[in-house]
Parts: structure tokens; C-alpha cells; sequence
């Protein structure tokens, strides 16, 4: 498929989606939205797709969030505000996608672009990104996106950059120290090392080990040291009998490089 507001490139098993309109710094509109729901589908369905990384073009922003110009107008069309809906069936899509993500910052990550990093599973930035938001200075809430940044760093820093909006910014260097990403590289190394890391999980890693690594660790989080840690017990079982794990020992023995299938 041909997308307007996407570049999709592939290599291998690794898929690299990057946002691509620039000129509008990156936000998301009802097509791009449309846009992303189709390709974070193709990469949960398709066997052949174990990591995906998640970029954007140009150099002054990562994602601004929603595209606000058309969101006003159907405000004003409909007389209410509709623009969270087109946000929420990409997002539930991503966020159920057992398989892995890299989110790789340029620039200005903007409110709903915290979407992208809070569902991401490894996130890099360039020395030149920023994180702010701008919802409570356009009369939105920011509910989602900051409740998904605060599984990631210090909640009173989420707090401060909500309620104090646009005159709040944290950047690459306060984002690594706070957690939320896990290493800065210059701008013109950012892809190159989102691509690195892609390869490590696509070509080193068996798949169903990384997406069940991912279910324990979420699947914990979610329930709590008490109840967290015997369901990871549980999570284990899953593939005991697969032919993956045994191919793993079987190279380990024979000191080769293993052929995960993911099956």
C-alpha cells in the first residue's frame, strides 16, 4: 500500500514507519490516523515483521500531536470536539501489539506525539529533542498520553508538564536522566542507531521469547509485586514446547548462531 502521510521501509524483519508531513510538524490527522490503524495492523498480523521502529522526517519535530487546524474546523462544523476519536483506535491497536517497538525523537514531541513514546517499548532521542505539551493551553485535557508517560518517569515531572503546558520543557538530556528515554545520540546518528537496535531484536533475538519478555513485564506492571511476579511464572510456560526454544539450546551446544522461525 501507498500512504500519504507515511514512509514505510522494510529490511528484513524490521519495519520502519516514519511520520511524514514536515511541513505540518508531524501532526496527525484523520487520514494519518487512518494511515497508522492499517500499518500497526499489517505488522500485528504479519509473522514475517518481529520489531518495528517509529520515526519521523524532518529535522524540527518528532510529532506535534493533532493536526489542530482540522480538528478546529470540526469542532466548529459540529459543535463539539472530536478529535481525541480519531486517536483511540491506533492507539488501542498499539498498545495491544505484544511485539516490539522503537521510538527514535527528533525535535518537538508534542502532546498526543506522547503517544508514540509511551506505547513504544525502547525510546531514543536526538540531542535536539523536546518534550512538552500543549493541551490545557488549547483547552483539552491531556489524559492518556500522561498517564502512559508516567509508567515511565517521575510523576511529578508529568504533572508539572501538563498543568504548566507549552512554558514547560523537558529535554534530551532531563528525558535521559528522568527515564523516559534510554540513550541520546546527534541527529544525523539517530535512524542509524534506531536501525542497530531493530537489527539486534530482528536478526539475534527469537520473536516469541521478545514478545513474551514483553507480556510478563507489562502483564506485571499491570497487576503489582504481589500478583505480578507469579503471573510471569505463568507467562514462561507459554513456549516451553516451541521449536524456537529448542533451537536455541540445540545452537547454544553446538557453539553456532541460532535460526529463530518464531514458531
Amino acid at each position: 500500500m501507498i500512504y500519504k502521510d507515511l514512509i514505510v521501509e522494510k529490511r528484513g524483519r524490521a519495519v520502519c514507519v516514519t511520520l511524514n508531513r514536515p511541513e505540518r510538524m508531524n501532526s496527525i490527522s484523520v487520514e494519518t490516523s487512518s494511515e497508522l490503524l492499517h500499518v500497526l495492523t499489517a505488522y500485528r498480523d504479519d509473522p514475517e515483521q518481529w520489531v518495528m521502529i517509529l520515526g519521523a522526517a524532518g529535522e524540527k519535530a518528532f510529532c506535534s500531536g493533532m493536526y489542530v487546524t482540522e480538528a478546529a474546523q470540526k469542532t466548529q462544523e459540529k459543535g463539539r470536539t472530536e478529535g481525541y476519536t480519531i486517536f483511540k483506535p491506533w492507539t488501542d491497536m498499539m498498545q495491544s501489539i505484544k511485539k516490539p517497538f522503537i521510538c527514535a525523537v527528533n525535535g518537538y514531541c508534542i502532546g498526543g506525539g506522547w503517544h508514540l513514546v509511551a506505547d513504544s517499548d525502547i525510546v531514543i532521542a536526538s540531542d535536539n529533542a523536546s518534550f512538552f505539551d500543549t493541551h490545557v493551553n488549547i483547552g483539552l485535557i491531556n489524559g492518556v498520553e500522561a498517564a502512559g508517560l508516567a509508567f515511565k518517569m517521575p510523576l511529578g515531572i508529568v504533572m508539572r508538564m501538563v498543568i504548566e503546558g507549552r512554558r514547560f520543557k523537558v529535554s534530551a538530556q532531563q528525558a535521559l536522566q528522568w527515564g523516559l528515554v534510554s540513550e541520546v545520540v546527534s541527529p544525523d546518528k539517530l535512524m542509524d542507531k534506531a536501525w542497530e537496535i531493530a537489527t539486534h531484536i530482528a536478526e539475534e533475538a527469537a520473536p516469541l521469547a521478545v514478545q513474551g519478555s514483553k507480556k510478563a513485564i507489562l502483564g506485571a506492571l499491570d497487576r503489582g509485586p504481589a500478583d505480578g511476579i507469579p503471573f510471569t511464572w505463568k507467562v514462561l510456560t507459554d513456549i516451553q514446547d516451541t521449536e524456537d526454544i529448542k533451537e536455541g539450546f540445540r545452537s547454544f551446544v553446538e557453539k553456532r548462531k541460532p535460526v529463530f522461525k518464531g514458531r
